[in-house]
């Protein structure tokens, strides 16, 4: 992004340090691409998706239309970093079906504010994310993930709703687990796929194409070093594609 030459006059308030909109330039300023993507798909939805922040924060910068930005409460001392989530995850984190990006709206607080923890000091990997959380404060992941997790839009539906088959397999693998070692999702995730706490997010209304780009990512990482017993890593190692399918396509349909 251009440089701006401060003025002489005193700065206007979107232009102070601390405004959410300087932070989101803050933001922008680190993002490269520290790695590449475990998949070709996840890269193209990563480009997608930094393009569309570039082009929100830098409407925002340079003092285009706000309509955006107003879908927020003026009074919201955070208005500015919604509309950085919203660019990709929707207007209320409703997510995207057709690309890959998981739904905020309704999500576990405990869990979105943990997983942005995880994104700013590396430990989960996502070049995107680690971008926009790397100067978020404490007090900004908190706020962030209580306000998402009040939202409550309609499910974001794929183009095509799952075969009967298809989901009632689903089902039985959320709720009942495949057979000797394979635990049920709801197992962890509470009944319904709800969540519980910090470590297990809520899988109930997310577009099936993020869980299944989701348990890929877990299958890559089983297959490039140790898998800890128990872990969402070692579950996903013993998944076929039809039942990871499966169970994304009726997780998807659950209420959240």
């Amino acid at each position: 992004m251009p440089c701006i030459t401060p003025s002489k006059r005193s700065a206007r308030p979107h232009d102070r340090q601390g405004h959410p909109l300087r932070r989101i330039a803050n933001v922008l300023s680190y993002a490269v691409w520290p790695h590449a993507e475990s998949t070709r798909k996840t890269s193209a939805v990563s480009v997608r998706a930094f393009a569309a922040i570039t082009l929100v924060a830098g409407l925002n910068l340079l003092g285009a239309p706000r309509a955006f930005a107003a879908s927020t409460p003026p009074s919201d001392p955070h208005s500015g970093l919604v509309a950085t989530c919203a660019a990709c995850h929707g207007a209320a984190g409703e997510g995207s079906p057709a690309s890959a990006i998981p739904r905020l709206a309704g999500q576990n607080a405990d869990y979105m504010a943990h997983a942005l923890a995880m994104f700013k000091d590396g430990t989960r990997a996502s070049p995107v994310m680690q971008a926009v959380a790397h100067n978020l404060s404490d007090s900004d992941m908190h706020d962030l993930a209580q306000y998402f997790a009040t939202q409550k839009p309609p499910l974001a539906h794929a183009a095509e709703p799952p075969q009967a088959a298809q989901a009632e397999a689903g089902r039985q693998l959320a709720q009942m687990g495949g057979g000797t070692g394979l635990a049920a999702c709801f197992s962890c995730h509470a009944a319904g796929g709800t969540g519980n706490g910090a470590r297990f997010p809520s899988i109930a209304g997310q577009p099936a194409s993020f869980t299944v780009a989701r348990l890929h990512e877990f299958q890559a990482r089983a297959k490039s070093g140790a898998v800890k017993p128990g872990s969402m890593t070692a579950v996903a190692a013993q998944l076929t594609d039809a039942q990871i399918e499966a169970a994304a396509a009726y997780l998807s349909t659950l209420p959240r």
